[in-house]
């Protein structure tokens, strides 16, 4: 499947909590590059998809989506989301 449609599609089917958390966690991340409290704040799930691609690339998105979702527990979500795109590690 598409990086970025896989991405987009795991992040609508998250929650609003688990989404707000996916959130939260995207901008507390440690790790450079790191993603501005502006750029997430009141967003949707297709902008939010826009930031970690421009911001990451489409696998790096993946990566790095897969790892916020480990963090905020979702690990059902980041495996899928693995599996689908074809970086299962």
């Amino acid at each position: 499947m598409d990086k970025r449609k896989a991405v987009k599609r795991m992040l609508s089917n998250l929650t609003t909590p688990n989404f707000a958390n996916f959130c939260h966690e995207l901008v507390h991340r440690k790790k450079e590059p790191r993603v501005a409290l502006n750029r997430v704040e009141g967003k949707s799930f297709l902008e939010i998809t826009e930031v970690l691609i421009s911001t990451y690339n489409e696998t790096g998105a993946v990566v790095v989506a897969a790892e916020v979702l480990n963090e905020i527990e979702c690990n059902k979500e980041a495996a899928q989301l693995l599996e689908v795109t074809g970086l299962q590690p």
